[in-house]
Protein backbone atom coordinates (compact mmCIF):
# COMPACT_ATOMS: atom_id res chain seq x y z
CA UNK A 1 0.00 0.00 0.00
CA UNK A 2 2.92 1.93 1.21
CA UNK A 3 4.29 1.92 -2.10
CA UNK A 4 1.41 2.09 -4.34
CA UNK A 5 0.92 5.49 -2.52
CA UNK A 6 4.83 6.77 -3.60
CA UNK A 7 4.30 5.73 -6.74
CA UNK A 8 0.91 7.30 -7.43
CA UNK A 9 2.83 10.73 -5.27
CA UNK A 10 5.74 10.90 -7.54
CA UNK A 11 3.62 10.82 -10.79
CA UNK A 12 1.34 13.60 -9.55
CA UNK A 13 4.47 15.19 -8.84
CA UNK A 14 5.67 14.95 -12.08
CA UNK A 15 2.41 16.11 -13.92
CA UNK A 16 2.67 18.71 -11.72
CA UNK A 17 5.78 20.15 -12.54
CA UNK A 18 5.03 19.76 -16.48
CA UNK A 19 1.40 21.66 -16.06
CA UNK A 20 4.09 24.57 -14.01
CA UNK A 21 6.33 24.66 -16.58
CA UNK A 22 3.78 24.57 -19.31
CA UNK A 23 1.49 27.35 -17.75
CA UNK A 24 4.69 29.58 -16.96
CA UNK A 25 6.04 29.04 -20.66
CA UNK A 26 2.83 29.69 -23.18
CA UNK A 27 2.23 32.62 -20.24
CA UNK A 28 5.07 34.58 -22.04
CA UNK A 29 3.09 34.36 -25.28
CA UNK A 30 -0.22 33.22 -25.16
CA UNK A 31 -1.79 36.98 -26.82
CA UNK A 32 0.69 36.74 -29.21
CA UNK A 33 -1.04 37.06 -32.83
CA UNK A 34 -4.01 36.85 -34.07
CA UNK A 35 -4.68 33.89 -36.78
CA UNK A 36 -7.60 35.45 -38.68
CA UNK A 37 -7.45 32.09 -40.60
CA UNK A 38 -7.11 28.94 -39.03
CA UNK A 39 -8.31 30.43 -35.55
CA UNK A 40 -10.46 32.56 -36.89
CA UNK A 41 -12.14 29.79 -38.59
CA UNK A 42 -13.09 28.05 -35.68
CA UNK A 43 -13.74 31.22 -33.67
CA UNK A 44 -16.11 31.93 -36.56
CA UNK A 45 -18.32 28.52 -36.38
CA UNK A 46 -18.40 28.89 -33.08
CA UNK A 47 -19.86 32.37 -32.65
CA UNK A 48 -22.22 31.72 -35.77
CA UNK A 49 -23.84 28.38 -33.50
CA UNK A 50 -23.85 30.74 -30.99
CA UNK A 51 -25.79 33.05 -33.03
CA UNK A 52 -28.20 30.74 -33.68
CA UNK A 53 -26.97 29.86 -36.97
CA UNK A 54 -28.07 26.13 -38.32
CA UNK A 55 -25.07 24.20 -38.74
CA UNK A 56 -26.41 22.68 -42.30
CA UNK A 57 -25.92 26.50 -43.68
CA UNK A 58 -21.96 26.45 -43.70
CA UNK A 59 -19.47 23.71 -43.95
CA UNK A 60 -18.20 22.57 -40.59
CA UNK A 61 -14.44 21.40 -41.64
CA UNK A 62 -14.21 19.46 -38.28
CA UNK A 63 -15.98 17.10 -35.57
CA UNK A 64 -19.30 18.97 -35.07
CA UNK A 65 -18.58 18.48 -31.14
CA UNK A 66 -15.57 20.27 -31.24
CA UNK A 67 -17.13 23.52 -32.47
CA UNK A 68 -19.95 22.98 -30.08
CA UNK A 69 -17.51 23.05 -27.14
CA UNK A 70 -16.64 26.99 -28.20
CA UNK A 71 -19.94 27.36 -28.62
CA UNK A 72 -20.86 26.42 -25.00
CA UNK A 73 -17.78 28.72 -23.60
CA UNK A 74 -18.91 31.39 -25.72
CA UNK A 75 -22.78 31.00 -23.49
CA UNK A 76 -21.49 30.43 -20.66
CA UNK A 77 -18.86 33.51 -20.96
CA UNK A 78 -19.19 35.56 -24.00
CA UNK A 79 -18.15 35.54 -27.51
CA UNK A 80 -13.92 36.28 -26.59
CA UNK A 81 -11.08 35.44 -28.62
CA UNK A 82 -8.92 34.56 -25.30
CA UNK A 83 -11.16 32.46 -24.64
CA UNK A 84 -10.49 30.34 -27.67
CA UNK A 85 -6.89 30.76 -26.88
CA UNK A 86 -7.21 29.05 -23.63
CA UNK A 87 -8.53 26.32 -25.11
CA UNK A 88 -6.32 25.42 -27.73
CA UNK A 89 -3.48 25.60 -24.95
CA UNK A 90 -5.36 23.47 -22.67
CA UNK A 91 -5.57 20.75 -24.96
CA UNK A 92 -1.66 21.30 -25.59
CA UNK A 93 -0.92 20.97 -21.87
CA UNK A 94 -3.41 18.09 -21.16
CA UNK A 95 -1.54 16.23 -24.14
CA UNK A 96 1.73 17.20 -22.60
CA UNK A 97 1.23 15.52 -19.41
CA UNK A 98 -0.74 12.86 -21.35
CA UNK A 99 2.55 12.25 -23.41
CA UNK A 100 4.41 12.06 -20.35
CA UNK A 101 1.95 9.41 -18.55
CA UNK A 102 2.00 7.39 -21.80
CA UNK A 103 5.86 6.98 -22.09
CA UNK A 104 5.83 6.43 -18.46
CA UNK A 105 3.93 3.58 -18.88
CA UNK A 106 5.74 1.91 -21.62
CA UNK A 107 9.28 2.41 -20.66
CA UNK A 108 9.12 2.64 -16.58
CA UNK A 109 11.46 5.71 -17.06
CA UNK A 110 10.61 8.66 -15.40
CA UNK A 111 13.69 10.59 -17.16
CA UNK A 112 12.73 9.22 -20.49
CA UNK A 113 8.83 10.51 -20.23
CA UNK A 114 9.72 13.76 -18.52
CA UNK A 115 12.50 14.53 -21.66
CA UNK A 116 9.42 13.62 -24.19
CA UNK A 117 6.76 15.70 -22.15
CA UNK A 118 9.36 19.05 -22.62
CA UNK A 119 10.00 18.18 -26.24
CA UNK A 120 5.81 18.72 -26.90
CA UNK A 121 5.86 21.20 -24.32
CA UNK A 122 8.89 23.57 -26.36
CA UNK A 123 7.42 23.09 -29.61
CA UNK A 124 3.74 22.13 -28.93
CA UNK A 125 0.83 21.42 -31.51
CA UNK A 126 -0.24 24.11 -33.87
CA UNK A 127 -2.51 25.33 -31.48
CA UNK A 128 -5.73 25.82 -33.48
CA UNK A 129 -5.51 22.02 -34.59
CA UNK A 130 -3.94 20.76 -30.93
CA UNK A 131 -6.89 18.74 -30.90
CA UNK A 132 -5.21 16.43 -32.99
CA UNK A 133 -2.87 16.23 -30.77
CA UNK A 134 -4.98 15.47 -27.96
CA UNK A 135 -6.85 13.00 -29.83
CA UNK A 136 -4.53 10.53 -30.39
CA UNK A 137 -2.72 10.94 -26.87
CA UNK A 138 -6.48 10.32 -25.53
CA UNK A 139 -6.60 7.10 -27.27
CA UNK A 140 -2.98 5.74 -26.80
CA UNK A 141 -2.94 6.71 -23.44
CA UNK A 142 -6.23 4.89 -22.49
CA UNK A 143 -4.94 1.96 -24.86
CA UNK A 144 -1.57 1.70 -23.60
CA UNK A 145 -2.98 1.28 -19.71
CA UNK A 146 -5.09 -1.76 -21.06
CA UNK A 147 -1.83 -3.42 -21.92
CA UNK A 148 -0.42 -3.19 -18.87
CA UNK A 149 -0.91 -6.16 -15.92
CA UNK A 150 -4.24 -5.75 -13.66
CA UNK A 151 -6.06 -4.27 -16.44
CA UNK A 152 -9.82 -3.97 -15.67
CA UNK A 153 -13.16 -3.47 -17.84
CA UNK A 154 -13.17 -0.50 -16.24
CA UNK A 155 -9.94 0.40 -18.46
CA UNK A 156 -11.87 -0.87 -21.53
CA UNK A 157 -15.08 1.12 -20.51
CA UNK A 158 -12.52 4.43 -20.63
CA UNK A 159 -10.98 2.99 -23.79
CA UNK A 160 -14.02 2.93 -25.68
CA UNK A 161 -15.36 6.21 -24.10
CA UNK A 162 -12.35 8.22 -25.04
CA UNK A 163 -12.85 6.26 -28.63
CA UNK A 164 -16.79 7.52 -28.93
CA UNK A 165 -15.81 10.93 -27.81
CA UNK A 166 -12.83 10.78 -30.38
CA UNK A 167 -15.57 9.86 -33.53
CA UNK A 168 -16.89 13.13 -32.55
CA UNK A 169 -14.14 15.19 -32.59
CA UNK A 170 -12.53 13.84 -35.59
CA UNK A 171 -14.22 10.92 -36.70
CA UNK A 172 -11.07 9.95 -39.38
CA UNK A 173 -8.92 9.75 -36.30
CA UNK A 174 -12.42 7.20 -34.40
CA UNK A 175 -11.68 4.84 -37.23
CA UNK A 176 -7.58 5.01 -36.86
CA UNK A 177 -8.26 4.00 -33.23
CA UNK A 178 -10.82 1.39 -34.01
CA UNK A 179 -8.41 -0.89 -35.32
CA UNK A 180 -5.03 -1.08 -32.53
CA UNK A 181 -7.91 -1.31 -29.72
CA UNK A 182 -9.79 -4.26 -31.21
CA UNK A 183 -5.78 -5.83 -31.23
CA UNK A 184 -5.32 -4.57 -27.77
CA UNK A 185 -8.74 -5.94 -26.08
CA UNK A 186 -7.53 -9.11 -27.30
CA UNK A 187 -4.48 -9.16 -26.40
CA UNK A 188 -4.79 -7.30 -23.47
CA UNK A 189 -6.23 -10.69 -22.16
CA UNK A 190 -3.28 -12.87 -22.23
CA UNK A 191 -1.42 -10.11 -20.38
CA UNK A 192 -3.81 -9.51 -17.79
CA UNK A 193 -4.26 -13.20 -16.63
CA UNK A 194 -1.26 -14.98 -15.83
CA UNK A 195 -1.27 -18.79 -15.58
CA UNK A 196 -4.82 -18.85 -16.67
CA UNK A 197 -6.03 -21.60 -19.39
CA UNK A 198 -7.60 -20.38 -22.12
CA UNK A 199 -11.07 -20.75 -21.63
CA UNK A 200 -10.67 -18.09 -18.91
CA UNK A 201 -8.66 -15.77 -21.06
CA UNK A 202 -11.23 -16.07 -23.39
CA UNK A 203 -13.82 -14.54 -21.20
CA UNK A 204 -11.60 -12.19 -19.76
CA UNK A 205 -11.13 -10.83 -23.28
CA UNK A 206 -14.80 -11.21 -23.95
CA UNK A 207 -15.58 -9.17 -20.64
CA UNK A 208 -13.37 -6.27 -21.90
CA UNK A 209 -14.74 -6.16 -25.26
CA UNK A 210 -17.99 -5.45 -24.30
CA UNK A 211 -17.02 -3.20 -21.59
CA UNK A 212 -15.20 -1.30 -24.02
CA UNK A 213 -18.56 -1.66 -26.35
CA UNK A 214 -20.68 -0.14 -23.51
CA UNK A 215 -18.37 2.63 -23.12
CA UNK A 216 -18.52 3.68 -26.38
CA UNK A 217 -22.19 3.18 -26.73
CA UNK A 218 -22.77 5.38 -23.65
CA UNK A 219 -20.74 8.40 -24.84
CA UNK A 220 -21.67 7.73 -28.41
CA UNK A 221 -25.71 7.98 -27.41
CA UNK A 222 -25.06 10.86 -25.09
CA UNK A 223 -23.63 12.68 -27.95
CA UNK A 224 -26.33 11.76 -30.11
CA UNK A 225 -28.75 12.60 -27.22
CA UNK A 226 -27.26 16.52 -27.27
CA UNK A 227 -27.67 16.22 -31.18
CA UNK A 228 -30.94 15.92 -30.73
CA UNK A 229 -31.74 18.58 -28.51
CA UNK A 230 -29.32 20.72 -30.59
CA UNK A 231 -30.78 19.96 -33.79
CA UNK A 232 -27.44 18.65 -35.79
CA UNK A 233 -27.83 15.06 -35.60
CA UNK A 234 -28.01 14.82 -39.03
CA UNK A 235 -24.69 16.59 -39.79
CA UNK A 236 -23.16 14.47 -36.78
CA UNK A 237 -24.32 11.10 -39.01
CA UNK A 238 -22.54 12.77 -42.05
CA UNK A 239 -19.62 13.12 -41.10
CA UNK A 240 -19.73 10.04 -39.53
CA UNK A 241 -20.27 8.46 -42.86
CA UNK A 242 -18.20 10.77 -45.45
CA UNK A 243 -14.98 10.85 -43.35
CA UNK A 244 -13.57 7.03 -44.35
CA UNK A 245 -14.73 8.05 -48.22
CA UNK A 246 -12.48 11.22 -47.46
CA UNK A 247 -9.83 9.57 -45.97
CA UNK A 248 -9.58 6.89 -48.89
CA UNK A 249 -9.39 10.24 -51.19
CA UNK A 250 -6.53 11.78 -49.58
CA UNK A 251 -4.53 8.65 -49.12
CA UNK A 252 -4.87 7.45 -52.77
CA UNK A 253 -3.96 10.88 -54.15
CA UNK A 254 -0.90 11.31 -52.03
CA UNK A 255 0.27 7.58 -53.15
CA UNK A 256 -0.17 8.98 -56.87
CA UNK A 257 1.57 12.21 -56.75
CA UNK A 258 4.32 10.24 -55.08
CA UNK A 259 4.57 7.52 -57.58
CA UNK A 260 3.40 9.44 -60.70
CA UNK A 261 3.69 13.61 -60.24
CA UNK A 262 0.67 15.32 -59.71
CA UNK A 263 -2.78 14.05 -61.41
CA UNK A 264 -4.75 16.33 -63.60
CA UNK A 265 -7.76 15.78 -61.22
CA UNK A 266 -8.23 13.66 -57.50
CA UNK A 267 -11.08 12.22 -55.86
CA UNK A 268 -10.58 14.86 -53.31
CA UNK A 269 -7.44 17.01 -53.04
CA UNK A 270 -4.20 17.36 -55.68
CA UNK A 271 -0.70 17.98 -53.89
CA UNK A 272 -1.77 21.37 -51.85
CA UNK A 273 1.81 22.21 -51.29
CA UNK A 274 5.50 21.76 -52.90
CA UNK A 275 6.81 18.57 -51.33
CA UNK A 276 10.55 19.06 -50.50
CA UNK A 277 13.08 16.49 -52.09
CA UNK A 278 15.35 14.22 -50.69
CA UNK A 279 17.88 15.72 -52.75
CA UNK A 280 17.37 19.21 -50.99
CA UNK A 281 19.18 16.97 -48.19
CA UNK A 282 22.30 17.02 -50.05
CA UNK A 283 22.05 19.97 -52.02
CA UNK A 284 23.53 22.56 -49.46
CA UNK A 285 20.26 24.74 -48.97
CA UNK A 286 20.31 24.14 -44.77
CA UNK A 287 16.58 25.48 -44.86
CA UNK A 288 14.93 22.90 -47.58
CA UNK A 289 17.47 20.15 -46.37
CA UNK A 290 16.37 20.50 -42.36
CA UNK A 291 11.99 20.60 -43.62
CA UNK A 292 13.01 17.24 -46.24
CA UNK A 293 14.81 15.64 -43.11
CA UNK A 294 11.80 16.27 -40.60
CA UNK A 295 9.26 14.74 -43.96
CA UNK A 296 11.16 11.91 -44.71
CA UNK A 297 12.95 10.53 -41.68
CA UNK A 298 10.03 9.29 -39.82
CA UNK A 299 9.20 7.51 -42.50
CA UNK A 300 12.48 5.58 -42.66
CA UNK A 301 12.74 5.25 -38.36
CA UNK A 302 9.41 3.45 -39.13
CA UNK A 303 10.76 0.62 -41.13
CA UNK A 304 13.40 0.69 -39.02
CA UNK A 305 11.31 0.40 -35.98
CA UNK A 306 9.00 -2.65 -37.91
CA UNK A 307 12.21 -4.44 -38.34
CA UNK A 308 14.27 -3.70 -35.28
CA UNK A 309 11.17 -5.48 -33.58
CA UNK A 310 10.27 -8.24 -35.77
CA UNK A 311 11.94 -10.79 -32.49
CA UNK A 312 9.03 -9.65 -30.68
CA UNK A 313 6.67 -10.75 -32.79
CA UNK A 314 8.15 -14.05 -33.18
CA UNK A 315 8.12 -14.13 -29.08
CA UNK A 316 4.53 -13.24 -29.62
CA UNK A 317 3.70 -16.56 -31.75
CA UNK A 318 5.61 -18.50 -29.10
CA UNK A 319 2.91 -17.24 -26.52
CA UNK A 320 6.08 -15.10 -24.26
CA UNK A 321 5.86 -11.40 -24.26
CA UNK A 322 3.08 -10.29 -25.64
CA UNK A 323 2.68 -7.14 -23.66
CA UNK A 324 6.03 -5.13 -25.72
CA UNK A 325 4.98 -6.55 -28.88
CA UNK A 326 0.76 -5.12 -28.14
CA UNK A 327 2.44 -1.97 -26.99
CA UNK A 328 4.56 -1.25 -30.14
CA UNK A 329 1.47 -1.42 -32.13
CA UNK A 330 0.13 0.70 -29.89
CA UNK A 331 3.14 3.28 -30.47
CA UNK A 332 2.76 2.73 -34.58
CA UNK A 333 -0.59 3.90 -33.88
CA UNK A 334 -0.04 6.85 -31.96
CA UNK A 335 2.31 7.78 -34.59
CA UNK A 336 0.75 6.82 -37.69
CA UNK A 337 -2.38 8.41 -36.86
CA UNK A 338 -1.46 11.70 -37.85
CA UNK A 339 1.19 11.03 -40.07
CA UNK A 340 -0.59 11.20 -44.03
CA UNK A 341 -2.17 14.91 -42.62
CA UNK A 342 1.61 16.09 -43.53
CA UNK A 343 3.24 13.78 -45.49
CA UNK A 344 0.45 13.06 -48.17
CA UNK A 345 -1.92 16.44 -47.55
CA UNK A 346 -0.10 19.59 -46.33
CA UNK A 347 4.07 18.98 -45.81
CA UNK A 348 4.43 21.87 -43.41
CA UNK A 349 5.65 22.78 -40.21
CA UNK A 350 2.19 23.00 -38.75
CA UNK A 351 0.92 19.66 -39.88
CA UNK A 352 4.40 18.17 -38.51
CA UNK A 353 3.75 19.79 -35.24
CA UNK A 354 0.30 18.15 -35.38
CA UNK A 355 2.51 14.48 -35.67
CA UNK A 356 4.84 15.22 -33.51
CA UNK A 357 3.20 14.40 -29.89
CA UNK A 358 2.46 10.42 -31.24
CA UNK A 359 5.42 10.06 -33.19
CA UNK A 360 7.72 11.23 -30.26
CA UNK A 361 6.14 7.85 -27.93
CA UNK A 362 7.01 5.84 -30.39
CA UNK A 363 10.51 7.90 -30.10
CA UNK A 364 10.78 7.32 -26.87
CA UNK A 365 9.57 3.76 -26.74
CA UNK A 366 12.43 3.21 -29.40
CA UNK A 367 15.01 5.11 -27.47
CA UNK A 368 14.54 2.62 -24.09
CA UNK A 369 14.28 -0.40 -26.16
CA UNK A 370 17.46 0.57 -28.18
CA UNK A 371 19.82 1.15 -24.72
CA UNK A 372 17.91 -1.74 -23.81
CA UNK A 373 19.92 -3.04 -26.40
CA UNK A 374 23.19 -1.88 -26.32
CA UNK A 375 23.92 -2.57 -22.40
CA UNK A 376 23.11 -6.19 -23.05
CA UNK A 377 24.51 -6.44 -26.80
CA UNK A 378 27.77 -8.36 -26.83
CA UNK A 379 29.14 -8.51 -30.86
CA UNK A 380 30.06 -4.49 -31.96
CA UNK A 381 28.50 -4.60 -35.12
CA UNK A 382 24.71 -4.95 -33.33
CA UNK A 383 26.02 -2.55 -30.94
CA UNK A 384 27.07 -0.22 -33.26
CA UNK A 385 23.94 -1.00 -35.35
CA UNK A 386 21.86 0.26 -32.22
CA UNK A 387 23.57 3.33 -31.83
CA UNK A 388 23.14 4.79 -35.23
CA UNK A 389 19.45 4.42 -35.22
CA UNK A 390 19.84 6.17 -32.12
CA UNK A 391 21.80 8.88 -34.23
CA UNK A 392 18.98 9.10 -36.67
CA UNK A 393 16.49 9.40 -33.69
CA UNK A 394 18.42 12.01 -31.68
CA UNK A 395 18.88 14.01 -35.15
CA UNK A 396 14.96 13.98 -36.07
CA UNK A 397 14.31 15.35 -32.39
CA UNK A 398 17.02 17.88 -32.70
CA UNK A 399 15.80 18.99 -35.83
CA UNK A 400 12.32 19.58 -34.40
CA UNK A 401 12.81 21.54 -31.37
CA UNK A 402 15.78 24.07 -33.55
CA UNK A 403 13.34 24.58 -36.38
CA UNK A 404 10.40 23.79 -34.52
CA UNK A 405 11.34 26.82 -31.72
CA UNK A 406 12.28 29.08 -34.51
CA UNK A 407 8.99 28.70 -36.75
CA UNK A 408 5.57 30.50 -36.01
CA UNK A 409 3.83 27.42 -37.75
CA UNK A 410 4.03 25.67 -34.90
CA UNK A 411 2.44 26.62 -31.38
CA UNK A 412 6.22 27.31 -30.09
CA UNK A 413 7.51 30.89 -28.63
CA UNK A 414 8.28 31.79 -32.31
CA UNK A 415 4.89 33.51 -32.66
CA UNK A 416 6.07 35.93 -30.51
CA UNK A 417 8.66 37.40 -32.26
CA UNK A 418 8.22 41.02 -33.11
CA UNK A 419 5.08 40.81 -31.71
CA UNK A 420 4.63 44.10 -30.05
CA UNK A 421 1.84 46.16 -31.08
CA UNK A 422 -1.53 45.81 -28.93
CA UNK A 423 -3.93 45.48 -31.12
CA UNK A 424 -7.91 45.66 -30.01
CA UNK A 425 -11.37 44.33 -31.93
CA UNK A 426 -14.22 43.30 -30.98
CA UNK A 427 -15.42 39.95 -29.45
CA UNK A 428 -12.21 39.85 -26.97
CA UNK A 429 -9.72 40.22 -29.64
CA UNK A 430 -6.52 41.70 -27.41
CA UNK A 431 -3.64 40.74 -28.44
CA UNK A 432 0.20 41.76 -29.52
CA UNK A 433 0.85 42.13 -33.71
CA UNK A 434 3.80 43.00 -35.70
CA UNK A 435 3.64 46.83 -36.72
CA UNK A 436 2.87 45.61 -40.50
CA UNK A 437 -0.05 43.33 -39.16
CA UNK A 438 -1.51 46.35 -36.87
CA UNK A 439 -1.71 48.41 -39.83
CA UNK A 440 -3.43 45.91 -42.07
CA UNK A 441 -5.67 44.79 -39.11
CA UNK A 442 -6.65 48.71 -38.29
CA UNK A 443 -7.30 49.08 -41.75
CA UNK A 444 -9.79 45.99 -42.24
CA UNK A 445 -11.50 47.05 -38.96
CA UNK A 446 -12.23 50.47 -40.26
CA UNK A 447 -13.22 49.09 -43.71
CA UNK A 448 -15.98 47.12 -42.14
CA UNK A 449 -17.19 49.08 -39.05
CA UNK A 450 -17.69 51.78 -41.61
CA UNK A 451 -19.54 50.26 -44.12
CA UNK A 452 -21.51 47.67 -42.22
CA UNK A 453 -23.81 46.88 -39.51
CA UNK A 454 -22.96 44.76 -36.18
CA UNK A 455 -24.21 41.58 -37.31
CA UNK A 456 -24.47 41.91 -41.17
CA UNK A 457 -23.00 39.20 -43.30
CA UNK A 458 -19.50 39.96 -45.15
CA UNK A 459 -17.33 38.09 -47.23
CA UNK A 460 -13.73 37.22 -46.72
CA UNK A 461 -11.79 35.25 -48.71
CA UNK A 462 -9.97 32.77 -49.42
CA UNK A 463 -9.58 31.83 -45.57
CA UNK A 464 -10.17 35.11 -43.49
CA UNK A 465 -13.21 34.52 -40.98
CA UNK A 466 -11.26 35.65 -38.08
CA UNK A 467 -11.51 39.17 -39.88
CA UNK A 468 -15.49 38.75 -39.74
CA UNK A 469 -14.67 37.76 -35.80
CA UNK A 470 -12.95 40.39 -34.68
CA UNK A 471 -15.83 43.19 -36.10
CA UNK A 472 -18.83 41.11 -35.19
CA UNK A 473 -19.95 40.39 -38.31
CA UNK A 474 -21.47 36.93 -39.94
CA UNK A 475 -20.05 35.28 -43.17
CA UNK A 476 -21.96 35.27 -46.49
CA UNK A 477 -20.55 31.94 -48.15
CA UNK A 478 -21.39 28.92 -46.38
CA UNK A 479 -17.72 27.68 -47.27
CA UNK A 480 -14.99 29.85 -44.72
CA UNK A 481 -12.07 28.36 -46.89
CA UNK A 482 -11.58 27.85 -50.86
CA UNK A 483 -9.18 27.33 -52.70
CA UNK A 484 -7.82 26.73 -56.48
CA UNK A 485 -8.55 22.64 -55.31
CA UNK A 486 -12.41 23.85 -55.05
CA UNK A 487 -12.77 24.37 -59.34
CA UNK A 488 -12.11 20.14 -58.84
CA UNK A 489 -13.75 19.31 -55.82
CA UNK A 490 -16.72 21.42 -56.36
CA UNK A 491 -17.11 22.54 -59.86
CA UNK A 492 -20.12 24.82 -59.27
CA UNK A 493 -18.74 26.35 -56.40
CA UNK A 494 -17.87 29.88 -58.60
CA UNK A 495 -21.23 30.32 -60.56
CA UNK A 496 -23.13 29.46 -56.98
CA UNK A 497 -20.84 32.05 -55.11
CA UNK A 498 -21.66 34.23 -57.92
CA UNK A 499 -24.94 34.39 -57.31
CA UNK A 500 -25.36 34.38 -53.73
CA UNK A 501 -23.73 37.43 -53.96
CA UNK A 502 -25.15 39.07 -56.61
CA UNK A 503 -28.42 38.65 -55.22
CA UNK A 504 -27.55 39.13 -51.56
CA UNK A 505 -25.34 42.15 -52.34
CA UNK A 506 -23.26 42.14 -48.78
CA UNK A 507 -21.90 45.19 -47.41
CA UNK A 508 -18.24 44.67 -47.79
CA UNK A 509 -16.18 41.41 -49.87
CA UNK A 510 -12.57 41.41 -48.81
CA UNK A 511 -9.84 39.74 -50.98
CA UNK A 512 -6.88 39.00 -48.94
CA UNK A 513 -4.78 37.46 -52.49
CA UNK A 514 -2.43 35.21 -50.71
CA UNK A 515 -0.62 32.15 -52.64
CA UNK A 516 -2.83 30.12 -50.20
CA UNK A 517 -1.27 27.00 -51.70
CA UNK A 518 2.28 28.60 -52.62
CA UNK A 519 1.46 28.78 -56.13
CA UNK A 520 0.39 31.73 -58.32
CA UNK A 521 -2.21 30.03 -59.56
CA UNK A 522 -3.50 29.46 -55.88
CA UNK A 523 -4.22 32.98 -55.26
CA UNK A 524 -7.84 33.91 -55.27
CA UNK A 525 -7.30 36.68 -58.13
CA UNK A 526 -6.34 33.86 -60.58
CA UNK A 527 -8.13 31.40 -59.60
CA UNK A 528 -11.56 32.89 -59.42
CA UNK A 529 -10.82 35.70 -62.03
CA UNK A 530 -14.82 35.51 -62.99
CA UNK A 531 -15.86 36.29 -59.60
CA UNK A 532 -13.58 39.36 -59.12
CA UNK A 533 -14.99 40.59 -62.00
CA UNK A 534 -18.35 40.48 -60.82
CA UNK A 535 -17.58 42.33 -57.54
CA UNK A 536 -15.93 45.09 -59.10
CA UNK A 537 -19.00 45.50 -61.13
CA UNK A 538 -20.98 45.18 -58.48
CA UNK A 539 -18.71 47.80 -56.40
CA UNK A 540 -19.37 51.29 -55.45
CA UNK A 541 -16.15 51.55 -54.28
CA UNK A 542 -12.19 49.90 -54.33
CA UNK A 543 -9.79 50.16 -51.53
CA UNK A 544 -6.21 48.17 -52.45
CA UNK A 545 -3.94 47.69 -49.38
CA UNK A 546 -0.67 45.35 -50.57
CA UNK A 547 -2.20 42.39 -50.72
CA UNK A 548 -5.53 43.23 -49.31
CA UNK A 549 -8.57 44.43 -51.48
CA UNK A 550 -11.74 46.20 -50.00
CA UNK A 551 -14.61 46.31 -52.29
CA UNK A 552 -17.29 48.14 -50.46
CA UNK A 553 -20.74 47.51 -51.99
Amino acid sequence: MQRVKALVLSGALHWSAILALSLAYYAFYLNSGFNFSDAGNYAQICFELLLGRDPNEFAINYGILWFKIGQILFYLFGADFGLIKLLFFFCIIVTNILVFYTVHLATSSRLLAFGAAVTTMLVPAFPPTSFYALCVMLNVAVQMRLIQKHASPWHAILAGAVLAFTFQIRPDFGYVFVVPLAVVIILASYASVSRSDNSTRIQFGKNLGFSALGGFVSVLVIGLIASVIGGYTDVLLRQFMEYPTMMAGYLLDGIRQLTAGPAPSGLYVPELLQRPNLVDILSGDWGNAQLSLLIYLPTLLFIIFVLFNVPLFFRFLNNHQKGPFTQNIVALSAALATFPHYFFYRPDMSHIANFMPGYIVLVAIFVSQIYGHIRSGNQKWRRFGAASIFFLLALNIGIYLWVGMQSPATGSIAVAIERTEKFSADNGVDVLVTPVEKSDLEFLQDVIVQNSLRGDAIVCVPYCPGVAFMTARKMLLPNFYVDDTYLLQKPDWLPSAINLISESSPAVIIVIDWAINGTEQSRFTNWASPFITVVEELANTKITRGSITAYVL
